[in-house]
């Protein structure tokens, strides 16, 4: 393991030769690969080199690096970074992001096509009746679930979120339909990836204060985003494997509760 690095901040147009190209120039490379969107091909920003010296891959860790006009950022990969896939099979999807245009016939038809549906649920506003932007569908099939993760889904003209939904042990209890979180008994099922994901993109940062931040200025915060809601379980690592494929990491802080 201390052998393979996880490699951030990949320009986009860089690929898998453009990474070996440059990484090939601290040792010999066992392994090579930027991760590219399945149904797209483009480039996910991010990638894993293998060395066969881990002395090479030590000094590579201690240098920084600048590919294209970008900071790339080198860590050693984990098996949380590889963010590898639950060996445990699930029949369960979580889907986010759907447009208010999409309704339950539409939701339905889009992913039957992947297997027979034997639940599904869209959370609605009690006021308007209207869904709250997310989903639920349980397949008869884990196949179905597997089959539908490798493809991008668009409904009403807007590319949505879809995670598996597996829960976590220690929220497997009785709740009730309305109980904390909005979604019932679904809220054991909506992992800290797919919350991300239904909250929106994060606003900007532009007024901290003691809440929030550190007391610094308020000059130069442009460059800065606060990221609101956050589940409990998110660390700092957490957020910079996520954003890290937008550009370069100076700092990441999360608040602790007291």
């Amino acid at each position: 393991m201390e052998r393979k690095l996880v490699v951030l901040g990949i320009p986009w147009e860089v690929d898998t030769e453009g990474l070996r190209e440059y990484m090939s120039k601290y040792g010999d490379l066992e392994d090579c690969i930027v991760m590219k969107e399945r149904t797209t091909g483009r480039s996910r920003g991010f990638g894993y080199v293998t060395f066969a010296s881990a002395d090479d891959a030590k000094n590579v860790l201690s240098i920084e690096h600048f590919l294209g006009e970008r900071m790339l950022e080198v860590k050693i990969a984990t098996p949380k970074e590889e963010m590898r896939a639950p060996v445990k099979k699930v029949t369960r999807i979580f889907v986010a992001r759907i447009p208010p245009s999409v309704d339950e016939s539409t939701f339905r038809r889009h992913f039957e096509e992947y297997g027979e549906i034997t639940d599904l649920y869209m959370p609605k506003d009690q006021v308007s009746k209207a869904h709250r932007g997310i989903g639920f569908i349980t397949f008869a099939s884990a196949e179905s679930v597997e089959n539908l993760m490798a493809d991008a889904h668009e409904l009403g003209g807007s590319t949505v979120v879809v995670d598996r939904a597996t829960p976590k042990a220690n929220d497997l209890k009785p709740i009730g339909r309305m109980s904390q979180g909005g979604y019932g008994a679904y809220n054991a099922y909506i992992s800290a990836a797919t919350r991300y994901a239904a909250v929106g993109a994060p606003t900007l940062y532009d007024h901290p204060g003691p809440m929030y931040g550190r007391g610094e200025s308020s000059r130069g915060m442009g460059k800065k985003i606060f990221v609101g809601r956050l589940p409990q379980e998110a660390t700092a690592d957490d957020l910079r494997l996520y954003f890290g494929r937008f550009g370069r990491i100076i700092d990441v802080y999360v608040p602790k509760v007291m």
